[in-house]
């Protein structure tokens, strides 16, 4: 039962990456390889770009797939906490 629920919650992977990671890993990319052939004032807005997703990336990647069961558990504890509320006026 545990592995139906962590298949049935898995987000989607690029090339064995979290989805958030490949698609900042693009950017990254994308906008590295675009600073070398636009001109300067573009360029380092691409560099801006590029360094900006880097970081997400990464934590994208350290994060990996606990973020859905973490966002799971926090909606959990909300409506728990919603419904002892609700009890509280009965």
């Amino acid at each position: 039962m545990i592995a139906a629920f962590n298949k049935r919650l898995a987000p989607t992977r690029i090339l064995g990456l979290p989805l958030a990671a490949a698609v900042a890993g693009l950017i990254t990319v994308t906008g590295a390889l675009v600073s070398v052939v636009m001109p300067w004032r573009v360029a380092w807005v691409a560099i801006a770009i590029a360094v900006a997703a880097l970081p997400l990336g990464l934590l994208a990647i350290l994060v990996g797939d606990d973020w859905v069961f973490a966002y799971t558990f926090c909606l959990a504890k909300r409506d728990a906490r919603r419904a002892a509320r609700e009890r509280a006026w009965q």
